[in-house]
């Protein structure tokens, strides 16, 4: 009998291990390039989802920094988590600046590459040719003062180094990762994910509620949680260089529409171009002067092409327009182009005023000047398919047309045969 007592026992023991508890998943996150609302929602959204399933969250960051309000936010998410968060400079080369350095401080447990650095979080704003800019000495002292306590109390809470903490805002100060972790501004480096897993594998965290928790991480699974599609789209719009594109293609669109009716395409770029710089503007810290300026330059230019005035409009159209560019997402806390970026949108639309859009405001006059007996019987070159409607080149000017003829392809000659408002109705040229 009792033989069988024992080898129950080693039974049990030998399948304990088997029916032990799988550790809980680790959620892992991202903040890449700027911090803006849609990377904070992002956050604070897969930490609240996490606390509901998760033993920790893991946020992987490589960022230049952002916005103040955003990190603020990101901030509060991370200080009020019931489950530890965990920030990864990550990869090798990548940087936690600025807003960056604020959130690596405030997680639970703060990490970074071999090959990586945090700091220089002082709030500036940079000039057009990337140089820091005076924002006016009351504003910048109330700023970094304001930022500094900040610093100061989010490394006493997380008991790290307090003094190198209002250095990185006052000072901009910069420390690679194994300075970081000498000054006791990290708590560790790790060459990857696995390998920082393997570190934090039983370590106690203090939580929100001063609750401790033991992680378990070396056997975890990874749930890895990037952006969706959507929150991705939300986030590309965010940048300011794709909000100068949007903004030049909701100019160009409707301007070249106006002046060529009928086109359709252009017109249709520009309207939805401007919804979604309606996003776009509600999410950056845009300035209104900006945009005044350059609606002042889009104004110059039109007068200039309906009421010629020796090119004394362009260039007043082109200095408005380049000063709007400068003076948009002029802030404290926002975005600066590039001045030859800037320099060379100002050109380039000047040039599409100067010249693209007078031949389409030419071929508006052109009807009205020769009349219909002018057009009718003239023999032009389809620009394109017209299957029916298209585009044909007659007497020196572009018109929208349409085919009676059936399909007529792109090159092939074509005579008008009707004018209806300002489009034509037309059919293939015979020949002599």
């Amino acid at each position: 009998m009792i033989p069988r007592i024992v080898l129950l026992l080693l039974l049990i023991l030998i399948l304990l291990p088997l029916h032990a508890e799988e550790p809980l998943p680790v959620v892992q996150l991202y903040i890449v390039d700027q911090i803006d609302p849609v990377t904070a929602d992002y956050i604070t959204a897969g930490i609240a989802r996490a606390q509901e399933r998760a033993q920790a969250v893991l946020i992987v960051m490589d960022t230049p920094g952002g916005l103040l309000s955003s990190t603020q936010k990101i901030i509060q998410s991370i200080l009020a988590s019931k489950i530890p968060v965990i920030v990864y400079v990550s990869p090798d080369g990548a940087t936690a600046a600025s807003a960056g350095a604020l959130i690596t401080m405030v997680a639970h447990v703060a990490a970074m590459s071999p090959v990586s650095n945090i700091g220089s979080a002082t709030p500036v704003a940079l000039s057009p040719s990337g140089e820091v800019e005076k924002i006016g000495k009351s504003m910048e002292r109330k700023i970094i003062n304001d930022l500094a306590a900040k610093a100061r109390s989010i490394a006493k809470e997380r008991g790290r180094n307090v003094e190198w903490a209002e250095k990185a805002v006052r000072e901009a100060s910069n420390l690679t990762s194994k300075e970081a972790l000498a000054k006791n501004v990290i708590d560790l480096i790790a060459k990857n994910v696995a390998d920082l897993m393997h570190k934090l594998d039983g370590r106690r965290v203090k939580v929100a509620g001063d609750k401790i928790i033991v992680l378990r991480t070396k056997s975890a699974p990874i749930e890895d949680q990037p952006m969706s599609p959507w929150e991705k789209f939300l986030h590309y719009l965010s940048n300011p260089m794709v909000v100068l594109f949007l903004t030049l293609a909701a100019t160009y669109g409707l301007i070249y529409e106006l002046a060529n009716p009928g086109s359709i395409f252009p017109g249709v770029i520009g309207a939805i171009s401007i919804v979604l710089l309606l996003y776009s503007y509600s999410v950056l810290p845009v300035n209104v002067a900006g945009f005044v300026f350059i609606a002042l330059g889009i104004a110059m230019f039109l007068i200039e092409l309906f009421t010629p005035t020796h090119g004394v409009l362009t260039v007043g159209g082109a200095i408005s327009l380049f000063l709007g560019l400068i003076m948009l997402f002029r802030a404290a806390e926002g975005f600066m182009l590039p001045i030859w970026l800037l320099a060379f949108v100002t050109l380039l639309t000047t040039g599409f005023f100067a010249f693209v859009v007078s031949l389409g405001v030419r071929a508006l006059k052109n009807p009205y000047l020769s009349g219909r007996e002018g057009v009718v019987g003239h023999i032009g070159e389809a620009k394109t398919d017209l299957d029916p409607i298209g585009k044909v080149f007659v007497d020196g000017s572009l018109w929208t047309a349409t085919s009676i003829d059936g399909k007529i392809s792109k090159g092939e000659l074509v005579e008008v045969v009707e004018m209806q408002g300002l489009k034509l109705k037309v059919r293939r040229h015979a020949g002599e």
